[in-house]
This record gives C-alpha cells, structure tokens and sequence, in this order.
C-alpha cells in the first residue's frame, strides 16, 4: 500500500490491525484521467473493507457475514462478493490464491448449520 492507501485505511478502522490485505488487480476511476487506482480488500476484525485513492478517494465496509455467498469465478478470474447489490463494485480480479485466502476469512463468519434435536 502506498502512503494515501494506507492513510485513507487508517482513517477508516483507527488503530485496528488488518488481518489480511489483498491488492486486487481490479481498477477504478478516481480522478485521474490517465490512470484508474487498483482497489484493495482488507479484513479488519469481522468487516471486509473495500479502497481506493487518488484524487478522489473510494471506500466501502462490509460486514463478513454477510458475504457468507462469496465465491471466485474460475472463468473470469474474479472473487465476487455476495451477496453485493448494496456494493458500487462487487467483483474484483485477483489470482486464485489470494481469493483462497479471503474466502479462508470469510469461512470463519458462514453461519453453522443446526444440528437435528433428538
């Protein structure tokens, strides 16, 4: 991250410490008409925080829990948050490995399934 990413976070999450920071190969436009930032993904406690900075800057917070449907289409190369109609961008190009890894996160917060009573 570059010191604006890593501004822009902090101001976000205050002293909290990221548990997994993931450069997507994803970009958006923010300000420069020549050049589009690359967005990062950022698990900070139970949320996933999505960014981007440059003369504008993007963020957006999402719960972890509510991404128990999230998964990473092989096809196209993207990790694709779900659900995400709430979200402005909800698919994000990455490799596999490291959608492995945020999809590790996101298991921790799936909800369990009831057990049968007897």
């Amino acid at each position: 991250m570059n010191h604006h990413e890593r501004q822009l976070l902090q101001e976000e999450i205050g002293n909290a410490t990221p548990d997994l920071m993931i450069r997507s190969k994803a970009r958006i436009d923010t300000g420069l008409w020549y050049w589009r930032s690359r967005m990062w993904l950022c698990v900070v406690g139970d949320e996933l925080v999505m960014l981007a900075t440059s003369r504008r800057r993007y963020i957006a917070r999402k719960p972890l829990a509510e991404c128990a449907n999230s998964h990473y289409n092989h096809a196209t190369g993207e990790f694709v948050i779900d659900p995400g109609e709430d979200l402005q961008f909800s698919q994000f190009s990455m490799p596999p490995r490291d959608a492995l890894q945020l999809l590790n996160h996101l298991k921790k917060f799936k909800s369990k399934p009831l057990s049968p009573t007897t």
